[in-house]
């Protein structure tokens, strides 16, 4: 009964394992940010560039945060869900309205963090 046991309960970890290795890997390329002139209305917008360099495909989460570099607050985030192929690669453009509290902050005091992350908590 122990050996049944501990063999159903060492494939179980196999299969989970196998599982999280057979999804994509994705990587950040690279990301661009344009932010907004102060006081414009108009959105800080950010393309992150995405590649898949694992064995499979799935659905990877996509996450933009722009901070105050003088204070290290967030001031706004954003993500997005995105279904990648194997070898495949895709933009993933974010348009961000900064809240009225940091619509007159200096663009260069603005840190822009961007990830992407597999499995999708």
């Amino acid at each position: 009964m122990k050996r049944s046991l501990s063999t159903v309960a060492g494939l179980a970890l196999l299969l989970v394992l196998l599982t999280g290795c057979l999804g994509p890997k994705p990587v950040l390329q690279s990301y661009s940010a344009l932010p907004s002139a102060p006081d414009s209305g108009k959105p800080f917008v950010v393309e992150a560039v995405i590649h898949n360099e694992g064995p499979g495909e799935g659905e990877v989460l996509v996450e933009v945060n722009l901070l105050n570099k003088q204070n290290g607050t967030t001031i706004a985030q954003d993500s997005k869900t995105v279904d990648l192929k194997k070898d495949e690669t895709q933009r993933v453009l974010f348009e961000i309205t900064l809240p009225p509290s940091a619509k007159n902050l200096d663009p260069q005091k603005i840190q822009v963090d961007v990830e992407a992350h597999y499995p999708i908590e």
